[in-house]
């Protein structure tokens, strides 16, 4: 009897085991099914946007062209170098990552800038792809990482920035990479045999190279090993890092240090005559950019139908009101992960630490970009978990996976409308044209590559962007009210053209317009467009006036030359020559005399070029009345 009870035992086992194996069986089946659906439909969705919004102008940031210029610049072997200047200097503003990407990209396919912009799609569906990746590994279902990659594939800043010549997205691709990577590592192995823990160190290294908030990736990296106690691994990656990063950050040095460290001690980096902060202006920074990305930029990032505001106008309370209820959903599904939220916590805090310190006129979604997809899912995430609780609690559902696939075909159903008036908006972007400004801009850039030697150099604002154009050497102009200062800056850079258009610049008018204006001679208007009026001026340095000023008029010692090449040193008194002074004439004679308000008047002696007197003459209002020694 009881040898056939023990049979039965055995044979429920195998049965119950045979049961459960085939669940699972077709529990697998199912989630390769979902899986296969939800990457043929965000392929297909990718490809279709993208094919639809993809713009073949260039992006009228200056950046992006001083990124593709960067590129060519190392695949052509000239190094790190801005080949644009005439002096060809070492480049030291932005980091070499997204460059060597484009000078990889030149060598591989071509340098055709629209290949160029092809390569950012690209890393922005590859970065679709790595995110869809990490989510799977902090949620352990496919349903969240597809409805969190749905919403990035059509989100509207990323969709902006992946068809422009910006480093945004590789760093998204680039850091999420790393965030995969890291959770794919075991760190209770042999530090020695940990062969994908040397891939992510090198990881961490190039985000940063590509932007230097990459910084943040590392620091809440490091933050998250010193939480778990894991000190051979955090000493092991600050000393990689930090062997990667020294060689690029001793080389800034070198050449004076980063251009960025300097600007954000600045009050505004654009009017650098305000001076540097002072202690309590931090905390005012601080605030004004917590306040900013609450209530606009956080928003606006990651929902479609938030637009991006108006920024002249003070923060309402209806923005404030959206702004935390999205960060308090943010944060409830940052707490509800069920694994690894303390390092995305850290790497969020570590990002934001350095955007709330950045000056207030960097506003704006472009520093957001990278963040994008994970705030959405955290977005996401905390909507649905709160529908689970609900449901759960309120409605005693126990299969929470019929949720995640309600959510998903809501999801489907919403996004239609969800998408279609920014992605309308990006489509009239593609298919438009240069507005006038900049329509003259470039008509001025083309006329310098079409007229001009290739040594020529010409001063714009934009000056990269005008470069890709004429092809020609460019620069800018310097940033101050010291009109006799700005002047200078031309003629040491050797410039031979300038350009004053209406680009919407204030510097322009705040600073190239004064120095123009008080020196009219020195610019020769050779070429005018209208609607605006955009002028390209001559830079002629050794013309007009060159001396002491008061109250904005000539007073005291000053140089005036002709194009005739006649000069005049002297003494000036409200802008005539009023006082001694020499006339020095084409063929080299000099007439040495007194001038009163701009006429002659007494005694004028001419010499020779040598300095021998050839005559001696009595002057009055600008006629020789009397030859007192030589002449005819």
């Amino acid at each position: 009897m009881c040898l056939k009870r023990c049979k039965e035992n055995i044979i429920m086992a195998k049965t119950t085991k045979t049961e459960k194996d085939s669940k699972a069986g077709k529990g697998n089946f199912t989630s390769i099914l979902f899986l296969m659906f939800y990457i043929c439909i965000l392929v297909f969705t990718f490809f279709k946007v993208y094919n639809e919004v993809f713009d073949k102008k260039i992006n009228l940031g200056g950046d992006n062209a001083a990124y593709y210029i960067l590129g060519n610049s190392i695949a052509s072997g000239q190094g790190f170098t801005n080949i644009h200047n005439k002096q060809s200097e070492s480049h030291k503003k932005f980091p070499p990552g997204y460059p060597v990407i484009i000078a990889a990209a030149t060598k591989l396919l071509s340098n055709d800038i629209l290949t160029i912009k092809r390569v950012n799609g690209f890393f922005l569906l590859l970065s679709i792809g790595v995110m869809f990746l990490v989510l799977y590994e902090l949620t352990g279902n496919y349903h969240l990482p597809f409805i969190t990659c749905l919403f990035s594939v059509v989100n509207y800043h990323l969709l902006s920035y992946s068809v422009i010549m910006m480093s945004e997205i590789p760093f998204l691709f680039s850091s999420t990479l790393c965030l995969w990577l890291f959770l794919k590592v075991d760190f209770t192995k042999d530090l020695k045999k940990n062969w994908l823990f040397l891939i992510l160190v090198l990881c961490i290294a190039f985000t940063y190279h590509i932007r230097s908030t990459g910084l943040a990736l590392f620091a809440g990296i490091s933050l998250y090993l010193l939480f778990k106690r894991n000190w051979k691994y955090l000493i092991s990656i600050g000393v990689g890092f930090v062997a990667l990063a020294l060689p690029w950050y001793l080389r800034t040095q070198r050449l004076g240090g980063g251009i960025y460290l300097n600007k954000i001690v600045q009050k505004n980096p654009y009017r650098p005559e305000q001076g540097e902060l002072e202690f309590t202006d931090w905390f005012t920074r601080f605030w004004t950019n917590l306040e900013r990305y609450i209530t606009r930029e956080i928003p606006s990032g990651t929902l479609n139908f938030i637009e991006v505001a108006n920024y002249k106008e003070a923060v309402s309370s209806t923005e404030w009101a959206v702004g935390i209820v999205i960060l308090i959903l943010m944060l409830f599904g940052l707490k509800r992960l069920k694994r690894f939220n303390e390092l995305i916590f850290f790497y969020l805090m570590a990002t934001f630490g350095i955007l709330l310190l950045w000056p207030e006129v960097w506003f704006g979604i472009r520093f957001l970009v990278p963040l994008i997809p994970l705030l959405t899912f955290l977005l996401i995430n905390g909507v649905v978990e709160l529908v689970v609780l609900s449901g759960q609690k309120v409605l005693k559902i126990k299969n929470t996976n019929a949720i995640y696939i309600a959510v998903v075909v809501f999801s489907l159903i919403g996004m239609k409308s969800y998408a279609a008036k920014p992605l309308d908006k990006l489509k009239k972007q593609a298919k438009g044209t240069y507005i006038g400004k900049f329509k003259n801009y470039f008509e001025m850039a083309i006329w310098i590559r079409e007229n001009t030697p290739k040594e020529s150099v010409t001063c714009s604002r934009k000056g990269q962007l005008f470069y890709l154009y004429s092809n020609r050497y460019v620069t800018g102009y310097k940033n101050t009210f010291d009109k006799e200062d700005l002047v200078q800056y031309l003629i040491d850079a050797e410039v031979d053209y300038v350009v004053m258009e209406q680009l919407g610049y204030s510097s322009t008018g705040r600073y190239l317009y004064p120095a123009v204006n008080r020196y009219p001679e020195k610019f020769k208007v050779i070429k005018h467009l209208k609607d605006p009026d955009t002028y390209l001026m001559e830079f002629l340095p050794d013309l007009g006036y060159w001396g002491e000023w008061k109250d904005d008029k000539k007073n005291g010692k000053g140089t005036y030359a002709w194009a005739n090449g006649q000069k005049f040193e002297g003494m000036w008194k409200d802008n005539t020559r009023n006082g001694a002074g020499i006339l020095y004439f084409p063929n080299g004679q000099q007439l040495e005399a007194t001038w009163t308000k701009d006429i002659l008047n007494g005694e004028g002696i001419i010499r020779s070029k040598d300095g021998k007197v050839l005559e001696r003459s009595i002057y009055q209002n600008n006629v020789k009345v009397k030859v007192l020694e030589g002449g005819k």
